[in-house]
């Protein structure tokens, strides 16, 4: 554009050192190519730009502003000077100039912008006026059609100067450079138009006329420039952000320019009109205006920033972990109290100090080192950094700090330490020879451990402490985690706690917390600590879930082994209620611990003492209208509390071989008692994911079809989703059993995994679809449309659907709607003794029937 410029100007100087006509056709025709290429060139340049619409407009006034001046010159018998002409283009180049201010900036400061233009327009009339009545000696009235020509092109050349001026104020960055490009630009061309206003006083001649065209020629490179550089749209101030040192000043300086000006004209003529006495008074007032509402929005700012500093300095002190904030040179530039309250310091003493002096001579490297280094990762996460640190009365104390480098956000630009003491309390103690000792240490996390944490709460049983202890139990984890998952949980609980409390390992998926106050405060620690385990928030790769169950070292029993146990109870009950629990230990947590222990002793002897029983519960197929197969469940009639949930007795024998030795008595006698009856059924018998990875249930299954004489193809064996996802050789064993003709069945489809990839290529026959798909099916079509997915998904597998837990006449009537066959429930049929089978089995049509006519 320079290059182009220049050379236009070159050929209109040329031009114009030749004898006429060459010179008047030479500068006419260098004059309309370079206002046409201009306007061309204006066009292309907006549709690349950021504000296509300032440019495009810019060039469409620029054309009229020519045609203007074109019909002026040559309409026969016109006295309009071209000048006069081009005005009214010229005045449309006026809007696109707001447009480069972005609209967040003028919802902000409007009456500060405001302020600032009439301001800008005053001074630049002010100018314009002083700067004619020095160069001509004489002021400027309206009794001539030239001196109106001036004053409307000062009027316009005051007015885009002042709109420029406005945009260069309110902008930054690359879009400010746009504006000082756009507003040379728009000077240029405006002082070609009062150059051209003198060639029409003079009747064209050379000087003035070549002036005008080479000021207008670069006033149009400027203004393609401006839209060359126009890639970057505007960002508006922030609501916290201040004003640029420009947006501040400018309107200052514009104004003592102006009076600079009026003052050097007062000194060389003498005299003050009345139009300068009055723009003078007008810019005084302005400047008041425009110093109130500066104070203002400055008073406004100031009351923000003060809010924002009173809520981070509030929030900060509340925090758990005390805050110090280092800058680049890593000497302190805040802190809060809590930080000086553990080194024995106030924050005052601190603030400017370089963060190491206080370090352990060993540890400032490696601590400058982790300070420094570049961050890997996002910024919130941040490092961890470890160093001992001198306490005012010159013991070390260990402190660890979560590092945050935000020294590339503008916005802060420091270091921002969130800093913890690590220090093992070491209270007096009496020196007995029988003083337990601190216990050991967990090897993967650097915590203290079990034995820790019984040696700590027996010396606070005999100091008569109120202590509150936490259990914390993690769900989720692999049977052997790595390392890296047991720091990163211990590093999330930590983060939690208090001064004074303290942080144990308890176990491969438990931790420990000793919490200095009662109960209540536990309760309220408990709930910290498990939301700083969220299911939504993977650790390494791991959806972990928490749990806690809380007790006190208070009362009668403070003996270590008790207050575990009780800590125990209630994290079994939290496990129980679900993730993300807490449970405080209490008497009834006692007296069902106590149930469960006496259920778990008798239930060995309940096999040999004839308690144990099996009923049968019918599944109908619903295209046969009969019986098809029986259910075997197990039932316990307790001598003492009589019948017992299954729901509570199988828990307890799943937890140890005995399940085993239940589900061989449970195959041998449902194969026994189904083989002698009359009726062709099937029987379906629940395997214990245990029994199946001991390897036996090949040799039993095979055991019981022989004593019993049932054919194999009339067992079903029923096992949960999970044991079909363990190793190769259950997988192998289930084969050899579907070799030798038994069916196997996924039991509660739905429930546990169901990862869909196990179906196929593994022995499997039947889904037995759980009772909590049939939820809202009477309601609800997505429950119904899942329904039929379950269908359509088993039968395209070649797999039968047996629908547990139908109880209503309008289930069983969807169920039939949506094509499913095999059914089970209370519905049709409960669970039965085997004496009373037959009867249920031939009463199952009857039901069917009674059920559709309801």
């Amino acid at each position: 554009m320079a290059t182009g410029a220049v050379v236009l100007s070159a050929g209109i100087v040329v031009s114009a050192t030749q004898p006429a006509p060459l010179s008047e056709v030479g500068v006419a025709l260098f004059s309309v190519l370079a206002f046409l290429g201009g306007a061309v060139l204006a066009r292309a340049a907006a549709r690349r730009s950021c504000h296509p619409g300032v440019w495009g407009w810019y060039a469409g006034a620029l054309l009229v502003a020519g045609a203007g001046a074109a019909l002026a010159l040559h309409t026969p018998g016109s006295t309009v000077p071209m000048t006069v002409g081009a005005l009214p283009g010229m005045l449309l180049t006026v809007p696109p100039l707001l447009r480069l201010i972005p609209v967040g900036t003028w919802r902000r400061l409007r009456a500060q912008l405001v302020t600032s233009l009439l301001l800008f327009l005053d001074a630049c009339l002010l100018c314009a006026l002083a700067t004619f009545e020095l160069v001509s000696g004489r002021s400027l009235g309206l009794t001539t059609l030239f001196d109106v020509t001036l004053v409307a092109l000062g009027a316009t050349l005051a007015l885009l100067t002042a709109m420029g001026l406005l945009v260069v104020a309110s902008t930054s960055g690359a879009l400010r450079r746009v504006a000082v490009l756009a507003l040379s630009g728009q000077v240029a061309i405006t002082g070609a138009l009062v150059l051209m206003a003198f060639s029409d006083e003079q009747d064209a001649a050379t000087p003035p006329l070549v002036a005008t065209a080479v000021a207008a020629t670069l006033g149009l490179a400027l203004l393609v420039g401006a839209a060359l550089q126009d890639h970057t749209p505007g960002e508006p101030l922030a609501e916290d952000d201040p004003l640029s040192f420009a947006a501040a000043v400018l309107p200052h300086l514009t104004a003592l320019a102006a009076g600079c000006l009026l003052l050097s004209g007062v000194l060389v003529t003498g005299a003050l009109d009345v139009a300068q006495t009055v723009l003078g008074g007008v810019g005084l007032v302005l400047l008041a205006a425009h110093q109130t509402v500066s104070w203002r929005d400055s008073r406004d700012l100031t009351r923000t920033l003060q809010r924002s500093q009173a809520y981070f300095r509030a929030v900060v002190r509340s925090a758990v972990d005390p805050v110090v904030i280092l800058d680049g040179d890593l000497a302190i530039t805040w802190t809060s109290p809590g930080f000086g309250d553990i080194i024995g310091r106030s924050a005052e003493r601190l603030v400017g100090r370089d963060v190491r002096t206080a370090v352990h001579p060993d540890d400032r490297p490696a601590l400058t080192a982790a300070l420094l280094a570049p961050q890997v990762g996002a910024p919130r996460e941040g490092r961890t950094a470890t160093a001992r640190v001198r306490h005012d009365d010159g013991r070390w104390l260990l402190l660890q700090a979560r590092v945050r480098d935000l020294r590339q956000d503008p916005a802060v630009g420091a270091l921002v330490l969130h800093c913890r003491d690590l220090t093992r309390a070491t209270p007096a103690r009496p020196a007995v020879a029988d003083a337990l000792p601190l216990g050991g240490s967990d090897p993967e996390t650097g915590l203290p451990d079990r034995s820790a944490l019984v040696a700590r709460l027996a010396e606070l049983a005999r100091g008569g402490a109120e202590v509150g202890l936490v259990k914390i139990g993690i769900g989720g984890l692999p049977d052997d985690p790595a390392a890296d998952v047991a720091r990163d949980l211990a590093g999330r609980l930590s983060r939690v706690l208090r001064t004074g409390d303290r942080l144990l390992r308890s176990g491969p998926a438990e931790f420990a917390v000793l919490v200095d106050g009662g109960i209540s405060d536990a309760e309220t620690l408990a709930e910290r600590l498990v939301g700083a385990v969220p299911a939504d928030a993977p650790v390494h790769g791991l959806r972990l879930t928490a749990c806690a169950g809380i007790t006190a070292l208070e009362g009668s029993d403070r003996e270590p082994v008790a207050v575990l146990r009780r800590a125990s109870m209630a994290l079994d009950s939290a496990r129980g209620a679900g993730p993300g629990r807490v449970r405080r230990h209490s008497v009834a947590l006692l007296i069902a611990q106590n149930r469960r222990e006496a259920l778990r002793t008798d239930l060995a002897l309940a096999l040999a003492r004839d308690e144990l029983r099996l009923v049968y519960q019918p599944v109908v197929d619903l295209a046969l209208q009969r019986v098809t197969s029986v259910e075997a469940l197990l039932r316990w009639q307790h001598p003492t509390w009589g019948a017992v949930s299954p729901a509570e007795f199988v828990p307890l024998a799943e937890e140890s071989a005995l399940v085993t030795t239940l589900g061989r008595w449970v195959m041998r006698t449902a194969t026994a008692a189904v083989a002698g009856l009359d009726a062709d059924l099937c029987v379906a018998v629940n395997v214990s994911a245990r029994h199946v990875r001991s390897g036996e249930l090949l040799g039993d299954v095979s055991e019981a079809l022989a004593a019993s004489g049932l054919p194999p193809e009339r067992l079903v064996l029923e096992l949960t989703e999970s044991v079909l996802l363990d190793e190769a050789h259950v997988t192998d064993e289930l084969a050899a059993l579907r070799r030798l003709g038994v069916r196997i069945a996924v039991d509660d489809f739905g429930t546990g995994w169901s990862s869909l990839a196990y179906l196929v290529g593994l022995p499997v026959d039947v889904l037995k679809m759980d009772r909590a798909f049939l939820a809202s099916v009477e309601t609800d079509p997505r429950h119904q449309a899942l329904c039929r997915s379950v269908l359509h998904l088993g039968t395209s597998l070649g797999l039968d659907v047996v629908v547990e837990g139908v109880e209503t006449p309008r289930e069983l009537q969807l169920l039939r709607d949506m094509g499913h066959r095999f059914v089970q429930g209370f519905l049709l049929a409960r669970p039965t003794e085997l004496p009373a089978l037959p009867g249920a089995v031939q009463a199952v049509p009857a039901a069917l029937a009674q059920g559709a006519a309801r």
